[in-house]
């Protein structure tokens, strides 16, 4: 039953406009984990911006040093369930540019995320894209904070091309 429920929901996704513009189906990860304090994420739907197989990955500065944490699709699901999330966040687009070549995409993005207790954090987002059955995929993604409020993101991010 849960797999056709999946099906059924991945097929009316499949048919969206969203799924047709690389760029749009990137903003479409910034419209659902936005939510309003007691709702929640859905989940099964953000699934369905992505490939099974996609990764998820932070990096940082620690001591000086560059880290990376990466992640399935479960796992990174898992952390949209955190109270982070669930007492209320908005995500938005300050930017981006969009490269396209072949079936395949790149989408670097500067962004703007506002938690509960309304603390800001900026950053920029990669986005990594494929087409296929009729449609556009995130194969992955990678992202990393302002340490500066966003006065170091480079201002070609800043705007869209």
């Amino acid at each position: 039953m849960l797999l056709a429920l999946t099906a059924v929901t991945a097929g009316k996704a499949q048919k969206q406009e969203v799924f047709q513009n690389a760029n749009e189906l990137v903003k479409e990860t910034q419209r659902v984990i936005s939510i309003e304090a007691g709702q929640v994420i859905d989940t099964a739907y953000f699934r369905t911006l992505f490939l099974s197989t996609a990764h998820f990955s932070v990096v940082g500065k620690k001591d000086g040093e560059y880290t990376q944490e990466t992640m399935g699709l479960d796992e990174f699901l898992e952390t949209l369930t955190d109270d982070y999330y669930s007492l209320g966040y908005h995500e938005e687009s300050t930017g981006e540019i969009v490269d396209e070549y072949n079936g395949m995409a790149q989408v670097i993005q500067s962004f703007e995320g506002v938690d509960s207790e309304n603390e800001t954090g900026k950053g920029v987002g990669s986005y990594q894209l494929v087409y296929s059955e009729g449609r556009w995929w995130i194969a992955n993604m990678v992202w990393a904070m302002s340490s500066d409020d966003g006065k170091d993101i480079p201002k070609k991010y800043l705007k869209s091309n």
